[in-house]
């Protein structure tokens, strides 16, 4: 099956950082920027705890929001760590590690890519060549979507292999995902799903073949549909069974959920040059507000973390990581 549980941790040096604040368009007292940083990849939120990799040393880290330390907790060259609960998720090369906050332990999942994370359940991709020989990532001609619970160690096979790509978010017992389904040479389509485990039943939340970015989080779904050259955010309440089309302009990406909050980032162009803001959307209020300029947002209960880049023309590298407190 390819689990491999190991006891062994590699101890970085713990590295202590002051809090800075920062004045943008955000309020001061809203925005701070807690980690100034290089190459950052995507932040995740989770509690107190702030995680993330870079491609300068290809490094994983965590900060203490309480404490204001960083901890280094792993190497990553594929892709930024996400976190949930007390355990934070990664993938690098074809090999997927969950490390144990509370415990300290690692365990890797072999050949596997591109993970989710939501209790003791982990969702991800396994992919192979034509010749089944397996692949480090979902380039491969076949792809299939397995579920590995971390209490009872057992791996299940979610959906047969085939010419798709897949994209899972997991919360509770549900799973969505983004089903990339090749139609003919060069051409694609994409639609979101939902995976019940309990029942294994699956339902279609998009049909339209230009769905994308499907997160989940309780009974509300969201997700991007390309129409006309342009992208849109759309939801569903599965348990009222009522989409929505929630933006009506834009190309929104890195899209989240949480609670009755959508978040989104927006890309356009001024002049020749590409700008991002964040935006949030309060969905018992149908309200939608631009927080700041910025990138790579990820958001738990009030608190949002994004990315943006340094202004300054000697640090070209630099991706700093702020916090935006929406109760503040």
């Amino acid at each position: 099956m390819g689990i491999n549980v190991g006891n062994k941790i590699i101890h970085l040096a713990l590295i202590l950082i002051f809090l800075i604040s920062f004045t943008s368009i955000a309020k001061a007292d809203k925005e701070t920027m807690i980690v100034s940083w290089r190459l950052t990849l995507s932040p995740s939120i989770y509690g107190n705890v702030v995680t993330w990799a870079d491609t300068f040393g290809n490094g994983v880290f965590m900060y203490n929001l309480t404490t204001g330390n960083i901890t280094g907790i792993g190497h990553s060259e594929s892709s930024s760590s996400i976190i949930q609960g007390d355990k934070i998720t990664w993938w690098d090369y074809g090999n997927i590690t969950v490390y144990n906050i509370s415990t300290g332990k690692k365990i890797e999942i072999i050949n596997a890519s591109t993970p989710a994370i939501y209790g003791d359940n982990i969702v991800y991709v396994r992919s192979k060549y034509a010749d089944c020989q397996p692949a480090s990532n979902q380039n491969a001609e076949y792809n299939s979507l397995y579920l590995y619970n971390l209490s009872t160690h057992k791996e299940v096979q979610l959906i047969p292999y085939t010419h798709a790509i897949y994209g899972a978010s997991i919360y509770e017992n549900k799973i969505v995902w983004t089903r990339t389904n090749r139609v003919n040479p060069g051409e694609w389509s994409t639609n979101i799903s939902i995976y019940d485990i309990p029942t294994k039943r699956v339902s279609d939340i998009s049909r339209s073949g230009r769905a994308g970015n499907g997160k989940i989080y309780g009974n509300i779904v969201v997700w991007t549909e390309n129409q006309n050259g342009s992208r849109y955010v759309y939801m569903r309440d599965i348990a009222k069974h009522k989409t929505r089309q929630v933006t009506f302009d834009g190309n929104p990406i890195s899209l989240d959920v949480y609670g009755d909050r959508i978040i989104w980032e927006r890309k356009y162009w001024v002049g020749n040059n590409l700008s991002n803001d964040i935006y949030i959307y309060n969905i018992s209020t149908n309200e939608t507000t631009r927080i700041t300029s910025a990138r790579d947002p990820d958001i738990y209960d009030d608190k949002i973390v994004y990315i943006r880049s340094s202004n300054d023309t000697e640090n070209q590298e630099g991706r700093n990581i702020y916090l935006y407190n929406l109760s503040a």
